[in-house]
């Protein structure tokens, strides 16, 4: 999820702790447990370090081992550690714990949509991903909010208790969901080696990726209906530099980040672009999540790009960019 969703949820898990008398009758302890959530609930994103050292670090690092099983309870320590000493009159026991539960919650929610997470390190590096919450959920969000305007009138701790017994129903509602519509299209396309759901902000309506070993399908399933857009063959032009494209470092970095990156080639006079698109994220049929690398006619020189185009006069720019730049 995003920085701003998982700063609500410390917020709001830093009321729901209000349920617990040890917290609600120390003020000191409250207000520590409620840094802690809000500072537990982002601790794993703080892998953002990574982009210090370049783009292509921070897809092989990002949500890897900063969100591993093991560094649930080192984020959790290291936190604790940070706050306890300003409120050195609390329990640093409760505090431990709701910091536990922010974390894991962070590193729970990210596994739930289509990123996902290394959850498995160091025993594996596969990429895991349940698909059945869109990165930015409005009905999450619009319960945090209903929780917090209706403060001023009852108990902070009962209010939110039945804010994440609601929130727990959505989440399951979901999930079933998913799961099931998963299974159906598993049953219809039975060559498929992998359906990947890609849940829209309603939780009946997805886009969907089926890879078989001869192509992609790309389409949209809503209410049992299923809309396949577009096809994309296996079969791409000039497989030589397709393969030498994804031996790039950057590329490379791109390519561990995602299972589903179709490679197009096109050329131009100067050059062969090729581009790794990310199928997982589409924008009015605009794939913005890409890795490109530009080689020259000569083969002897290549420059590559990764990252996400926000809109088609950005991607000119670095089309430009990279074509003019071993010209």
């Amino acid at each position: 999820m995003d920085t701003v969703s998982h700063i609500i949820f410390g917020l709001g898990l830093g009321a729901l702790a209000q349920i617990d008398p040890v917290i609600s009758n120390n003020s000191a302890l409250s207000t520590a447990v409620l840094i802690g959530t809000v500072v537990g609930s982002n601790a794993p994103d703080f892998d953002f370090f990574f982009r210090f050292k370049g783009k292509s670090s921070y897809y092989r690092n990002h949500r890897g081992w900063s969100h591993s099983m093991p560094a649930i309870p080192l984020w959790s320590i290291l936190t604790t550690a940070a706050i306890f000493p300003f409120f050195p009159g609390s329990s640093i026991a409760h505090l431990f714990l709701w910091i536990l539960l922010a974390v894991t919650l962070h590193v729970l929610l990210d596994l739930f949509n289509v990123n996902g997470t290394q959850a498995l390190r160091p025993f594996s590096t596969q990429w895991l991903s349940l698909d059945f919450l869109p990165l930015i959920d409005p009905y999450i969000i619009m319960l945090h909010i209903l929780g917090f305007s209706l403060l001023p009138f009852f108990g902070t701790g009962r209010v939110f208790t039945f804010i994440y017994l609601a929130m727990f129903f959505y989440l399951l509602v979901r999930f079933i969901f998913t799961q099931f519509t998963k299974w159906k299209l598993s049953q219809h396309f039975q060559n498929a080696l992998r359906v990947k759901m890609i849940p829209k902000t309603s939780p009946f309506h997805w886009n969907i990726i089926i890879e078989t070993n001869q192509d992609f399908l790309f389409g949209s399933y809503s209410m049992g209906e299923l809309w396949i857009e577009h096809t994309f063959s296996k079969m791409v032009d000039y497989p030589g530099l397709v393969i030498d494209s994804s031996q790039n470092p950057e590329v490379e970095s791109f390519l561990r980040s995602t299972h589903f990156a179709y490679p197009f080639v096109q050329k131009r006079k100067s050059g062969y672009f090729i581009y790794w698109k990310d199928l997982r994220f589409r924008s009015k049929k605009f794939f913005p999540k890409l890795a490109i690398m530009f080689i020259s006619l000569d083969y002897q020189n290549q420059v590559s790009y990764t990252g996400k185009l926000t809109s088609i006069k950005h991607y000119k720019r670095v089309i430009k960019k990279l074509e003019t730049s071993i010209k």
